[in-house]
Parts: C-alpha cells; structure tokens; sequence
C-alpha cells in the first residue's frame, strides 16, 4: 500500500513537471524569429538611420549653407522616426542585437567633424547620396519577401521617403560649388 502511494505521488508530480515544460516550450514557439534577410535589412536600416541623424546634426553645426542645414533639419527629424520604426521592428521579430554605428559611417562622422563650409557641405550630400543609394537597394531586396510581410510591408511604406531624400540630396548637390 505505501508503495504503491509513493509510485502514484511520483507519476503526478512528473505529469506536473511535464505539463510546466509543455507550457515553457510553447511560449517560446510565439516569438517570431526573423530569417537572414530580415535581419540584416532590419539592423542595416536602423544603424544607417542613427547614422544619418549623427552627420545630420554635423551639418547643422558646420554647415553655413541654408539649403544644407534645412536639409539636416529634415534628415534628422525623418531618420529619428525611422530609427524608432526599425527598432519597433527589431523588437517585434527578436532581433536582439542592440545596434552600434558601422566602423565605416563611423569613419565618414569622423572626417565629417573636421571639415567647414564648403567642404563639409560637399562630403555631407555626398554621404547622404552614397547611403540613401545604399539603403534604397536593400529596401528593395525586402519588398517582395514572402516570408515576412511585416518587413516587406514596411519597407514598401519606406522606400518613397528615402528616394525623396536621395532626390532633394542630389539636387542640392547640383547646387554645390
């Protein structure tokens, strides 16, 4: 009798046990998990944002250009709201990388920093273009991506923005003596 207690105590405290790792594993199969493409197009974008808001704010401190620092003015203000739009959708698919400036737009910042004028107006379009020109290809490698809407989704939403910004850069440009 008193074994056969101590067996059934066993049995339900392992169908317990077993009921509370159905429920563990079960709660992690929620998260979405987003693929290699989306990853990087997630973290590619909001890094380059961060980065634009960094020059951008450069130009308003070093440029005396008023186009220029208009310009800045609505880089920094769409590239935050885009910076917080990648990170909502980092979030909502996992990513959970924090995200850190490229060795490479760290380096264009830097020798931003030491330029004036003129010529601190010149390499900034000329940043602006490079990485708008960048972005808008990866944009468009996500559009059509089956296998999360959510990204495709938003950077459909995205891409007219960024292209307006590629347009209003290289028409500054043009301007550029």
């Amino acid at each position: 009798m008193r074994r056969s207690s101590y067996l059934l105590i066993c049995l339900a405290l392992l169908g317990v046990l077993q009921a509370c790792e159905s429920n563990r594993r079960a709660n992690n199969y929620n998260t979405k998990q987003a693929d290699d493409t989306s990853v990087n197009f997630i973290k590619s974008g909001e890094e380059s944002s961060i980065a634009s808001v960094k020059a951008s704010g450069l130009a308003i401190a070093n440029s005396k250009n008023q186009r220029v620092i208009q310009f800045a003015k609505l880089m920094i203000d769409d590239h935050t709201m885009l910076a917080d739009d990648f990170k909502k959708l980092r979030i909502d698919n996992a990513v959970k990388d924090s995200i850190a400036i490229t060795p490479i737009h760290g380096q264009q910042i830097k020798d931003l920093e030491v330029k004036k004028a003129g010529a601190f107006d010149k390499a900034y379009i000329q940043m602006v273009i490079e990485d708008h020109t960048d972005q808008i290809a990866l944009y468009k490698t996500v559009t059509d991506d089956k296998r999360n809407t959510a990204v495709a989704d938003f950077a459909k939403k995205m891409l007219p923005g960024l292209q307006a910004h590629l347009d209003s850069a290289k028409l500054i440009s043009s301007t550029l003596k």
